[in-house]
C-alpha cells in the first residue's frame, strides 16, 4: 500500500529526532555522575597510614634514558616509620636501589606463583588508597600506578583477595628492599617483600546504577527501531 508524501516526510524526521536524543543522552553518559558508592578505605584508615616520606630524589640520565651513576642530588633520608610512593620509585630508581623502604597499597590481579614465593602487583594510586575502584563512582583520579611486588611464600598465608572486576583488594603494608633492576622479573623495578601486613581486607564492589547509561540504552534501541520503521515504510512504497 503506497502512503502519501507529506506522511513519508513526516515519518522520516524520526530517525533526525531520535539522533538527536541519542546525542543528548552521550553527553549526560559523559557528564553525569553515577551514584557513589563508598569502597575505599575508611576516613579512619587513611588517618592512620604512614605518611609519604619528604623526599624528591633526581636523577641524571643520559640520551639513552639510563641514569648516570652517582647523579642522586642531595641526601636521601628514609624515616622507618614513613612509606615511600610508586611515583617517588620510578621517578628515581637509582636512589633506591637496595634501600629498605615501607610500601602501602591494593593486591592487584593475580598472585603469580614462582619457586619460594609470587609476584603480584600493588597498586598505591588514589583508586587504592582514596576513593576505591572507578567503576564504583566517577570520581577519576589519573592513571593506575604501582610496584611489583616479590612475596615470599610464608607472606601470602593472610591474604584475603586480591582486586579483579567487582572486587577490592587487601590493602596492605609491606616493608622490603627495593632492586633497581631485578634479573628475577626480566631487569625491572621490584620490591622484595620481607614483611606483610593487612591493613583491610579484600571486599566486594558493586557498581551502581547509572540512569544516563540506562538513557543511553533506551535512545539506541529507539534509533534502530525508527530507522528499521522508515526503510520499511520506503520498501512498501
Amino acid at each position: 500500500m503506497r502512503r502519501s508524501e507529506p506522511v513519508l516526510r513526516r515519518l522520516l524526521l524520526i530517525p533526525g529526532i531520535l539522533l538527536v536524543t541519542l546525542f543528548i543522552a552521550l553527553q549526560a553518559f559523559h557528564t553525569g555522575t553515577a551514584p557513589a558508592v563508598d569502597v575505599g578505605p575508611s576516613p579512619a584508615l587513611r588517618s592512620e597510614l604512614p605518611p609519604l616520606v619528604d623526599v624528591a630524589p633526581r636523577c641524571q640520565r643520559d640520551r639513552t634514558g639510563l641514569d648516570v651513576d652517582g647523579a642522586v642530588v642531595g641526601p636521601l633520608d628514609l624515616p622507618p616509620d614513613h612509606r615511600v610512593s610508586s611515583a617517588q620509585l620510578l621517578g628515581c630508581p637509582a636512589a633506591f636501589d637496595g634501600r629498605r623502604v615501607t610500601f602501602v597499597g591494593e593486591l592487584i590481579g593475580d598472585l603469580l606463583g614462582r619457586d619460594g614465593g609470587a609476584w603480584v602487583l600493588v597498586n598505591d594510586d588514589d583508586y587504592a588508597l582514596e576513593v576505591g575502584p572507578l567503576p564504583a563512582h566517577r570520581d577519576r583520579r589519573g592513571i593506575n600506578s604501582g610496584m611489583s611486588v616479590w612475596l615470599p611464600d610464608r607472606l601470602q598465608v593472610g591474604i584475603t583477595g586480591l582486586g579483579g572486576p567487582g572486587q577490592r583488594g587487601d590493602l596492605v603494608r609491606i616493608e622490603g628492599v627495593i632492586r633497581r633492576t631485578d634479573p628475577s622479573d626480566g631487569g625491572g623495578m621490584t620490591l622484595r617483600a620481607e614483611t606483610l601486613e593487612v591493613l583491610a581486607p579484600s571486599a566486594p564492589v558493586e557498581e551502581p546504577l547509572n540512569v544516563a547509561q540506562v538513557w543511553l540504552a533506551a535512545a539506541a534501541l529507539a534509533l534502530a527501531l525508527g530507522i528499521w520503521s522508515a526503510r520499511r515504510l520506503r520498501a512498501d512504497r
